[in-house]
Parts: structure tokens; sequence; C-alpha cells
């Protein structure tokens, strides 16, 4: 009875549904993507030319780990309140917190198993680009073009900075 209620809730709530199905998808794409980008053999080969490379790998894969945590546990105390009202409705239904508890588990649970299945070919086509974009910036430092590897930070870092006080704006303004 649950399950049935809980394929109901994704399909009536599947507006809500789709901002956590995006955040997973990209974060299950991202981990797959970089995982299959730290033991391919071209970065392998590049592990082995640079010292510290392999373990800033590891490094990097950590925080992304971290972060995704977080995201996932944003998400989904987002859709919680967002549903808050529904699930008071249930109680007063008559369904105990344990049972209210398992469907939304259940729930998270499907949605999570369609986010792997669709961000496992997103992911492999993420880890090409990543992959190219790693060769890249390695033969950049090989040949020593500091000034070109320069500017791209600098134009990245001035990116993320802009995006980061767009949206500290947009809160401010809320």
């Amino acid at each position: 009875m649950l399950s049935k209620l809980a394929i109901k809730n994704i399909k009536r709530s599947f507006k809500d549904y789709i901002i956590y199905l995006i955040t997973v998808i990209f974060a299950f794409s991202l981990m797959f993507a970089y995982n299959l980008v730290t033991t391919s053999k071209d970065v392998i080969e590049l592990s082995d030319l640079m010292q510290n490379f392999e373990s800033s790998m590891y490094l990097v894969n950590s925080f992304i780990i971290i972060a995704i945590c977080f995201l996932i546990n944003y998400t989904t105390k987002f859709m919680f309140t967002k549903r808050s009202k529904e699930f008071a409705t249930y109680m007063i239904l008559g369904l105990k917190k344990k049972q209210i508890t398992r469907m939304f588990t259940f729930e998270n649970l499907a949605l999570g198993i369609i986010s792997l299945i669709i961000s496992l070919p997103i992911g492999y086509l993420f880890s090409i680009l990543l992959s190219a974009i790693i060769m890249f910036f390695v033969l950049v430092m090989l040949n020593n073009i500091l000034v070109l590897n320069n500017s791209i930070l600098t134009i990245l870092f001035n990116f993320i900075i802009g995006v980061i006080v767009y949206f500290i704006v947009c809160k401010i303004l809320k």
C-alpha cells in the first residue's frame, strides 16, 4: 500500500521532484565522470610524470563526495519541508510517522535509482570532456605556457566570483 502511494506521490509531485532529480543526476554524473577520469590510462600516465598529481586527484574526489552529500541532504530537506502539509494530512488520516518515513524513503530510493540510471551515460560523456580538459591543461603546463594558463585561471576565478556575488545579491534582494 505504501509503495503504491509513494509511486502516486512521485507522479503527482513530479514538478517538485524535478529539482531533486536534476540535482541527484548532476551529482551522480559528476562523481562517475571524475572516477572514470582518475582511473583512465592517460591520467594514470600523467600521474607518473607529476609528483603530487595522484594525491591531489584523491583530495578533489573527497571534496566532491562531501559537496554531493551536502547537496543531496539539502535537496532532501527541501522536499520534506515542501511536502510537510501533505505529511500532516496523512497523519490526520491515520498513517503513523514510521509509515510516512518509510513512504518518503521509498520515494527517494526510487528517484535515486532513476537518477543513477540516467546519470551513467551523462557521466560517461562528461568524463570524456573532463579528460580532454585535464589533458589540455597538462599539455599547457608541460609546454611552460604559463601566461595562457594564468589567463584562463584568472577568467575562471573571475567568473566564479561573479556567480557568487550574483547569488548573494539575489538572496539579499529577496
